[in-house]
């Protein structure tokens, strides 16, 4: 896109803002997908239960050597936010694959883990969207109000310790963009142009972030959103889309959809972000829009992995409710989109891979059932681009639409039951 570029001192003559103010911002536009501070009472169902083992303080390194905001942080995870999350530790200590945010013999150790874990649960740049808090319904036990307020409060003293000045890191930010939307038609035509946001100035030459924009009225619906390597290929980590309406605050992604997002894309690759579609609900096509990155750099050769196009790197990823894909999921997508995407149409295909839809075996029918989570978005299952695109009266150019809505009524209704099981698996 021929007006899009990097900027990392200022912005359409706005002074720079830190990433901690960006994501501060996006706090204060909250509306019911994040918590606020006098609406911390998480729900969540009642499952795994146990306890933290270990009486160790909330420590690290020699305390002689802390700083006082550091010290702070460390006491008050060791009297406060340790005991809270006791009610975590029957999943979350080890005894869950891939969900050990507590792993750890004391209280210091399961410290390290929670902050260094990836993806990030814990955001000391804008502490009320860490995920720890506002994961939501879940397989785990009930986090109350107590307990998350304990918790915030530590991750502010963290914030402290970390950045004593409250001036946060760097924002690294593509300049305002006007999308050009895509009415009709495939990609790449003349009613459906693609968006190519350049991301050459802050160091990856070439790459670009690629996307298709359709307005829907209450919202933009992105799809084949890529990241495009360009001459000397990219790496990015935590791409947050912001609008900016005038003379208004900017409107971060109220959902921060891409927080544990890394990609570490090679010279001449591409590939799709998070399944490629997102629905940005409450953002208005007329707006500018701009992306912010917590990194960007040309591409990492990692030594232990070889070359490759690298792509997300988002922890545990894929099905985890095969079952309810099969009982709920498998025949509607048989009946009503394998025509196209199990081979039918390339475009289709490529898209949505559904040529594993009748296997017969698990392992065979799990190819499908993550082909299609890459369309679901876990955390706001009704705006995922899997439901939105075939939706009647939705803006979207999908060629299919169901007619009547009954029909549409139907199929979301069994599909919905298997997304809302992925959305609350641990």
């Amino acid at each position: 896109m021929s007006g899009a570029s990097f900027s990392i001192s200022q912005r359409a003559g706005r002074p720079l803002q830190s990433r901690k103010a960006m994501l501060e911002t996006l706090v204060r536009h909250l509306d019911m997908i994040r918590l606020t501070v006098p609406l911390l009472a998480i729900v969540f169902t009642v499952g795994c239960v146990g306890t933290i083992g270990g009486n160790g303080g909330g420590g690290g390194g020699d305390a002689s050597t802390l700083t006082p905001a550091q010290a702070a942080a460390q006491a008050d995870w060791s009297t406060k936010a340790f005991p809270a999350l006791t009610v975590c530790a029957g999943c979350h200590a080890g005894q869950v694959a891939n969900v050990g945010f507590l792993v750890g013999a004391d209280a210091a150790t399961a410290r390290t883990t929670l902050l260094a874990f990836d993806p990030q649960v814990v955001n000391t740049d804008a502490p009320q969207s860490s995920r720890i808090l506002t994961k939501g319904l879940h397989d785990g036990p009930a986090l109350d109000a107590t307990s998350a307020s304990a918790l915030l409060e530590w991750i502010q003293l963290e914030r402290t310790a970390v950045d004593p000045t409250g001036s946060g890191s760097t924002l690294v930010e593509t300049a305002q963009f006007q999308a050009l939307l895509c009415p009709s038609g495939s990609a790449g035509s003349p009613t459906c142009p693609i968006n190519h946001v350049p991301l050459d100035p802050a160091g990856a030459p070439g790459a670009t972030i690629d996307l298709v924009i359709q307005s829907l009225g209450t919202g933009i619906y992105v799809n084949q959103l890529s990241l495009v390597g360009g001459t000397g290929g990219a790496y990015i980590e935590h791409p947050l889309f912001v609008s900016y309406p005038a003379g208004a605050d900017p409107k971060p992604d109220s959902l921060d959809r891409f927080f544990a997002t890394k990609m570490d894309e090679m010279a001449g690759m591409s590939e799709q972000i998070d399944g490629g579609t997102a629905a940005f609900m409450g953002f208005s096509s007329a707006d500018p829009l701009g992306i912010s990155f917590k990194i960007v750099e040309p591409f990492r050769v990692d030594p232990g992995t070889g070359s490759g196009s690298g792509g997300t790197t988002t922890g545990a990823t894929g099905c985890k409710q095969l079952a309810s894909f099969k009982t709920n999921a498998q025949a509607p997508l048989q009946n009503n989109c394998a025509s196209c995407h199990a081979g039918g149409n390339p475009n289709a295909t490529a898209a949505m891979d559904l040529t594993n839809i009748n296997a017969a075996d698990d392992a065979t029918l799990l190819l499908a059932c993550n082909q299609v989570l890459t369309r679901v978005n876990t955390t706001d299952v009704e705006n995922s681009g899997f439901f939105i695109a075939p939706k009647p009266g939705d803006g979207t150019n999908h060629p299919f639409k169901f007619n009547p809505l009954a029909l549409y009524t139907t199929f979301h209704d069994a599909v919905v039951i298997w997304a809302n099981a992925e959305k609350t698996s641990p």
